[in-house]
C-alpha cells in the first residue's frame, strides 16, 4: 500500500508538497504525476482569497492511504466525492464508508488529523473545497438570513468536528455537470468557480436545516441501516416498500428506523430511495434505448407524467430537455 502524508489549506503552500509526496511536480494549476494515464487529472483553482478548490479525477491502480496532517487550523475542508469503488475516511479509529452506499460529503475541521483509504480499481471524481472559517461563518449567516450560527459547529463547543452525510441531489447534479467540461477548456476556472459556490450553498443549506441528534449509535444499528440502503438500491426499480416493512426488515421500530436512517445517511428513507431511483432512471435515459414511458414503467412510476414531474424536481429540467443537452 502506498502512503501519502500531506496537508491542505486555502493558501497554496501545500501544492508543491502534495506533488512531491505523489512523486510528481507542479505544472501551473496541475499536479502532474509520471506514470498516470492521460486522462488522470489533479487541478488546483483559487476561487477567491478565502476559498481554494482541488479537483481530482483519477482511477487507482493500487491501494493508497492519504494521511491528512494539516499545518493550519483556520479553514474547513469540504469534500464532495463521486466514487466508484471502495474507499473510507478514518478519524479517531472510526471508519466512514465513502461511495454509493456511504457518505459522499464530508467536512473536516483543519484542527483534525484523519486518513483516507482508497482501494485499487476505484474511480474517483472529487471536489475538495477549502474555505476559511471566518468566511464560512459569514456565508452561513448571509444564506440563512439570520445572525445565529448555533447549528453550525464553529463555536468553542464544536470547534473540531467531522460532518459526514450524503450530498444533496442538486450538489450531485452540479458535479455531474462539471465532469462534462473538459480540463484545459479556457473557461474551466469559471465553471469551477460557479460549481464551488453552488456546492457551498447546498452544503450550508444541509447544515443549517439538519437537527443534531446526540444518542449513541451502536455498530449493529449502523450495519442494519447500511443493509437497508443496499436493499433499497438493489430494488430501485420497485415501488417504495413503506417504512413499516423497512423497519421490520432492519429489526427496529418505525420511529427508531426513521431517526437512525436520517442520522446515518443524512436523508429520509423515501428521499434516499427516490433520489437513487431517479439517478438510475437518468442513466437509463442516457443510453437512448428506452422511451420516457418505458423508463417510467421500468422504474415503477405511476405513469410518464409522474416520472417527468419527479425528474424535473430533482434535476431542474424535464427528461426530454435533458436528452437535448446530451
Amino acid at each position: 500500500m502506498k502512503e501519502i502524508t500531506h496537508h491542505y489549506g486555502v493558501e497554496l503552500d501545500w501544492v508543491k508538497n502534495m506533488a512531491s509526496q505523489l512523486g510528481g511536480y507542479v505544472d501551473g494549476n496541475y499536479i502532474r504525476v509520471p506514470g498516470d494515464k492521460e486522462y488522470y487529472t489533479r487541478y488546483v483553482c483559487t476561487i477567491n482569497s478565502d476559498i481554494t478548490a482541488f479537483i481530482v479525477d483519477i482511477e487507482y491502480s493500487e491501494d493508497v492511504l492519504y494521511k491528512l496532517r494539516n499545518k493550519k487550523s483556520n479553514f474547513i475542508g469540504i469534500y464532495f466525492n463521486h466514487i466508484e469503488g471502495d474507499a473510507e475516511y478514518i478519524f479517531n479509529g472510526v471508519s466512514r464508508s465513502v461511495g454509493s452506499l456511504g457518505y459522499n460529503l464530508v467536512a473536516i475541521d483543519s484542527n483534525l488529523n484523519g486518513d483516507y483509504l482508497v482501494k485499487s480499481g476505484s474511480k474517483t471524481f472529487m471536489i475538495a473545497v477549502f474555505i476559511k472559517k471566518k468566511a464560512l461563518v459569514k456565508y452561513v449567516k448571509d444564506l440563512t438570513q439570520h445572525n445565529s450560527n448555533k447549528r453550525y459547529p464553529l463555536n468553542s463547543k464544536f470547534n473540531s468536528i467531522i460532518y459526514s452525510t450524503r450530498m444533496s441531489s442538486q450538489a450531485w447534479w452540479l458535479i455531474n455537470e462539471l465532469k462534462k467540461i473538459q480540463f484545459g477548456n479556457p473557461l474551466y476556472d469559471v465553471f469551477i468557480t460557479g460549481t464551488v459556490y453552488g456546492l457551498l450553498g447546498e452544503y450550508i443549506k444541509q447544515v443549517a436545516c439538519e437537527k443534531e441528534t446526540f444518542e449513541q449509535v451502536f455498530k449493529d444499528d449502523v450495519t442494519n441501516i447500511i443493509n437497508s440502503q443496499a436493499y433499497l438500491i438493489n430494488n430501485v426499480t420497485e415501488p417504495f416498500f413503506g417504512i413499516n416493512a423497512l423497519a421490520a426488515k432492519a429489526h427496529m421500530s418505525e420511529t427508531k428506523y426513521k431517526k437512525l436512517f436520517k442520522k446515518i445517511t443524512g436523508t429520509s428513507p423515501h428521499v434516499f430511495f427516490l433520489s437513487n431511483k431517479l439517478s438510475f432512471a437518468k442513466e437509463t435515459l442516457e443510453t437512448g434505448n428506452f422511451t420516457i414511458l418505458e423508463i417510467a414503467d421500468k422504474f415503477s412510476f405511476f405513469d410518464a407524467s409522474h416520472f417527468i414531474e419527479h425528474f424535473k424536481c430533482q434535476y431542474g429540467i424535464t427528461p426530454k430537455e435533458y436528452l437535448m443537452l446530451l
